[in-house]
């Protein structure tokens, strides 16, 4: 989860309290959310289908790239995330070097992600 604590400070001659805090847990940076973003391949049978992940106006969302399909992704918590309008969960699952290697949808869709 990524906490956000930002302080405001006025100036003394105001009157105002010295300093007041604002926390949001709820916020997720766009910097963040490029953590998650790539190519990723479903193999299904022997035929691949693949799924692409970019952050468009501060939000993360999926292109099926087999229709061009554009699906929003809403960060629930942590690398938690569901496809909104569905309510697909997405686990996103990370390598010892703490990059984002493959995602799990709904519990069973492996995606593994394509070396850029």
């Amino acid at each position: 989860m990524l906490l956000i604590v930002i302080t405001l400070k006025q100036s003394a001659f105001a009157g105002a309290p010295a300093a007041q805090t604002i926390t949001n847990q709820n916020i997720i940076q766009t910097d963040s959310l490029s953590a998650y973003t790539g190519k990723f391949k479903m193999t299904k049978g022997n035929q691949a289908v693949f799924l692409q992940l970019d952050v468009v106006n501060n939000e993360l969302v999926a292109t099926q790239v087999w229709d061009g399909e554009k699906l929003l992704v809403r960060h629930v918590s942590g690398d938690k995330f569901i496809v909104a309008g569905f309510d697909w969960p997405i686990k996103f699952i990370r390598g010892p070097e703490g990059n984002v290697i493959k995602i799990i949808v709904s519990g069973t869709g492996l995606w593994i992600k394509e070396k850029s």
